[in-house]
């Protein structure tokens, strides 16, 4: 089992308040623990930037990595990378381009409505987001993800491409 950890974080007004099941946090938790990773928490949030940047801070405490569900459109509540982007230390922009390839040779034109956002935050935790719906995070986790998340945790704690310990 790697020694990865994952904490998630889904942001959703209906589901913080009941009105709506969670699919998507769920289904990344079994996808992330079938790889033979660690899920330390499901967190859930409002769309509320104070509220979603107290939850990265909370879980980076034990957490290498944040996978944040929700609130990566265009309309006045997807707020989740505006949350981020305040503590922020190193964007990860291949993330997003790669997510919105994808699924647009899935999904078609739509992809360029998701603003799917990683980066690594001044907690030195990498954070990823994505869309709601349970088909994007099957697409995050599975395709790209937890495809490379051993190889960016190596380089986050020091190592180099060739795992040799940096001097």
């Amino acid at each position: 089992m790697s020694t990865v950890k994952f904490s998630i974080i889904v942001v959703s007004d209906r589901v913080y308040e009941g009105r709506a099941k969670d699919l998507s946090g769920p289904l990344a938790s079994k996808i992330i623990r079938e790889h033979g990773f660690q899920v330390k928490n499901i967190a859930y949030s409002r769309n509320d930037v104070k509220m979603i940047r107290d939850l990265i801070a909370k879980e980076s405490t034990s957490s290498d990595v944040i996978l944040i569900i929700g609130g990566t459109g265009l309309g006045p509540k997807d707020v989740s990378v505006e949350a981020a982007k305040d503590i922020v230390k190193k964007e990860i922009p291949g993330f997003g381009e790669l997510f919105r390839y994808l699924t647009f040779i899935r999904e078609g034109t739509i992809a360029w409505l998701t603003r799917a956002y990683a980066a690594l935050t001044i907690y030195n935790t990498l954070i990823f987001i994505t869309p709601g719906s349970p088909r994007a995070v099957e697409l995050a986790l599975k395709e790209i993800i937890l495809k490379e998340i051993d190889h960016a945790m190596s380089m986050i704690r020091g190592y180099s491409h060739w795992n040799e310990a940096k001097q």
